[in-house]
């Protein structure tokens, strides 16, 4: 099936906008700290769910790289447990063909029991938002004049990368589907779906 102008296009267009933000383990502990809700990191902050609060010191946060995996070691204390510390596994793509906006977490963090039970959820939850955070940071560093956004991160080990693309719209997803169904477009997911653009060429640009 020819390929037409338009889809000629917008590959073109995927090859000078897709570009990866490296953020080097030694700055990701900073730049997660300040996504945790404290107008200061030097200052806690109180997380709360229902009835429980959960005090947190995003200074003391601390971020380790390993292929596929994040981990964060989040500094905590509660009336009732005094200070504790809970560590968060998070397991993401290893390569930009794996990389998404989502992760699998374990179903508790390590650390204090009752801590790890009762926070489980939201803390995982928080801190998985707080991590892509940094790469809307990142982003907005760079000051493009076109929109883009993030739209999955992975690590080879050494640095959390983030891959943006421009933005996709619901009303283009609809119309590239029907065209497919109707056989006038060829069911080119590299064109709508990052995920499966490891043979478009990336930019790389690293977090200073």
């Amino acid at each position: 099936m020819p390929v037409s102008g338009e889809e000629l296009e917008l590959r073109a267009r995927a090859k000078t906008q897709l570009f990866v933000m490296d953020l080097r383990e030694a700055d990701a502990s900073p730049l997660l700290a300040a996504q945790l809700g404290s107008t200061s990191t030097q200052q806690p902050v109180v997380w709360r769910d229902a009835e429980s609060e959960l005090l947190v010191y995003p200074s003391q946060t601390r971020v380790r790289f390993a292929p596929g995996f994040v981990f964060v070691e989040l500094a905590v204390s509660t009336d009732q447990t005094g200070d504790a510390q809970l560590l968060f596994a998070y397991k993401i793509g290893a390569t930009p063909n794996e990389a998404s906006l989502t992760a699998v977490s374990e179903n508790r963090p390590r650390g204090d029991a009752t801590l790890a039970t009762r926070w489980a959820e939201p803390a995982t939850r928080l801190l998985w938002f707080a991590l892509l955070r940094c790469g809307e940071v990142l982003l907005a560093r760079r000051r493009s004049k076109t929109p883009l956004v993030v739209s999955g991160v992975y690590t080879l080990g050494k640095v959390l990368s983030f891959i943006t693309t421009a933005p996709v719209s619901a009303d283009e997803l609809r119309d590239y589907y029907a065209g497919v169904r109707k056989g006038e477009k060829p069911l080119d997911l590299s064109i709508l779906n990052r995920r499966y653009l490891g043979s478009v060429p990336l930019r790389r640009t690293v977090k200073r």
